[in-house]
């Protein structure tokens, strides 16, 4: 049976590839004989640097919060063999809109000069379930962010931009959806990554030339590459 692995961070801005985490989550439900339980791993980040006011009223994560926390670099190593571990294994790591976080964690390895994920092994299968949403409910009207995608798939989502509550809303989600979409099911592990690219680059493709028909700039070509982006 495949594990499915959720993982989100929180973060001091929107840039992968010029901010850091504050904080990391990854989630898995693991069912047995007795049942569902879910494992959490996860914690604060010292990310080094101040943790700006726009994103701690987005979060609720501060400077005095991750004081003590473990320092950067110690933090990109431990969700890096926590991925690596995923995948090895031929689990699958779940989140929302991922690509973000995980060109985050790529580029932070590449930024302190650390082994980067593919350096380490094979990037493993991810499910990004904006991707999928946008794919299997292309007409849906309306926002999908992930508190947008939990209401719709009817997940309870408590503590919205905490990173392991984001974690298994996420996975929450994918298991709604796998359920509403048994597609998902009957794609190899081997074949989702190239499956869920082909389907993110359709989505950007549009986007892209939905905005320059508005007179504005394209998608810049890294933001083609998933799920781990290439900079500018």
């Amino acid at each position: 049976m495949t594990d499915f692995v959720g993982f989100d961070l929180e973060t001091t801005g929107v840039s992968s590839f010029r901010d850091v985490p504050v904080s990391y989550g990854f989630v898995q439900h693991v069912r047995d004989a007795s049942g569902t339980s879910t494992e959490v791993e996860g914690g604060y980040v010292n990310p080094g640097v101040a943790i700006p006011a726009g994103a701690s009223a987005i979060h609720g994560i501060t400077d005095d919060m991750v004081a003590d926390a473990a320092i950067l670099s110690d933090a990109v190593e431990t969700i890096v063999a926590k991925l690596v571990s995923v995948w090895s294994s031929g689990g699958v790591i779940v989140g929302m809109n991922v690509g973000y976080d995980l060109t985050m964690v790529d580029s932070l390895c590449r930024r302190l000069r650390i082994s980067t994920l593919e350096e380490r092994g094979d990037i493993g299968g991810v499910m990004d379930i904006l991707v999928l949403d946008r794919h299997f409910d292309k007409w849906r009207k309306g926002a999908r962010k992930l508190t947008d995608l939990c209401r719709h798939y009817g997940v309870a989502l408590d503590s919205a931009h905490s990173a392991a509550a984001d974690a298994e809303a996420s996975l929450l989600v994918f298991e709604a959806m796998a359920v509403n979409f048994p597609e998902i099911g009957r794609i190899p592990v081997a074949e989702v990554n190239t499956t869920l690219r082909a389907w993110y680059q359709e989505w950007l493709y549009s986007f892209s030339s939905y905005l320059e028909k508005k007179g504005e700039a394209p998608i810049e070509a890294g933001r083609y590459e998933w799920p781990i982006h290439l900079d500018a």
